[in-house]
């Protein structure tokens, strides 16, 4: 062996040296990120409601994305107009693999009860038997300053400089907490209650936050028949589009609908990521109808679809688009 390797030295380093570069090209990771074309997910399995059965017209849209991305990922799919590359965000960097796991569970929770909510009382001005009571708890922390080593993701915000956040909304509530110095009342999983006093500093990212309710009764009753339904707070709208249809029973001709935007209490619906990568996934996925916020118009320029694109500010104008053009 030592012979063989006396004789062969050059060959033997040249494929060493070879080895490294590849491993270090193919592994190595880098500050980018990506987010790439996915798939689409029939909502009539996120939900299900007492004697209801639940509609199927209804996709929701996801991506897939990754950070960081390794070097031969940037090299091969950089200049592919149908993926999203950029450099990593701090709050990116700054999350964890478990991180993001408990940030996505929390996304999808307040998602689905802001979706119920919205769906049960815009149901309920058609038939008043359905019927939705619950209460706003307060602010769940999706991210912070990693700096803080007092707080943790997914602690409950119940009060900000002594208000009991209980008695406002979320609205409301987020700008009370948007201080540079400000006082909060947490809850932490276990039920303990602390306070946390913070101060702004210089390259801190903002706090995020999601709404926490407390669903105290519905009629009719509900109950999350698949969590592991992929989803997020992105597929708000067409959640809260799924159980209103379902929960008055409304008949749709025969058309595949499916969109993207958050949901919020006031009816609006917000932005979202990976816009142009969900423009891509209805078209392959051989859409019908496809619904995207109005805030996201200009971002889908110069992308080809065949689909009816369905632009829409708030929940009541997807609604009236459905009865003046679907429902039976």
């Amino acid at each position: 062996m030592k012979k063989f390797l006396s004789d062969h030295l050059k060959i033997v380093v040249s494929i060493v040296i070879i080895y490294v570069m590849l491993l270090i090209f193919f592994c190595t990771p880098t500050n980018y990120a990506i987010i790439a074309p996915g798939g689409v997910t029939n909502l009539n399995q996120a939900f299900t409601i007492d004697q209801v059965e639940m509609d199927d017209h209804f996709y929701s849209i996801y991506v897939y994305s990754q950070d960081p991305i390794t070097l031969f990922q940037y090299v091969l799919l950089r200049n592919n107009p149908n993926y999203e590359i950029s450099l990593m965000t701090t709050r990116q960097t700054d999350t964890s693999i478990l991180d993001g796991v408990v940030q996505g569970n929390i996304s999808k929770i307040a998602s689905y009860q802001t979706s119920l909510i919205k769906a049960y009382e815009l149901a309920h001005i058609k038939d008043e038997l359905i019927t939705i009571d619950y209460d706003y708890l307060g602010l769940i922390i999706y991210d912070f300053p990693r700096r803080i080593n007092e707080i943790s993701i997914g602690d409950l915000i119940i009060g900000v400089d002594g208000y009991n956040l209980s008695e406002s909304n979320f609205e409301d509530s987020k700008s009370l907490a948007y201080q540079r110095e400000v006082e909060y009342t947490i809850q932490r999983s276990d039920g303990s209650i602390y306070t946390y006093t913070y101060q702004y500093q210089e390259d801190d990212v903002l706090f995020w936050f999601f709404p926490s309710y407390d669903i105290k009764d519905a009629n009719p009753s509900f109950s999350y028949s698949d969590f592991n339904v992929i989803g997020g707070s992105s597929g708000g709208l067409m959640q809260t589009l799924n159980i209103y249809v379902s929960l008055l029973k409304l008949n749709l001709t025969h058309v595949k609908i499916a969109g993207t935007g958050t949901i919020e209490m006031d009816g609006s619906i917000g932005k979202i990521g990976g816009i142009r990568e969900k423009i891509i996934t209805a078209e392959r996925e051989k859409m019908d109808v496809f619904f995207i916020p109005e805030s996201h118009i200009d971002d889908i320029i110069g992308l080809n679809y065949s689909y009816e694109l369905v632009v829409v500010n708030t929940i009541d104008e997807a609604v009236n688009w459905l009865y003046e053009n679907v429902i039976q």
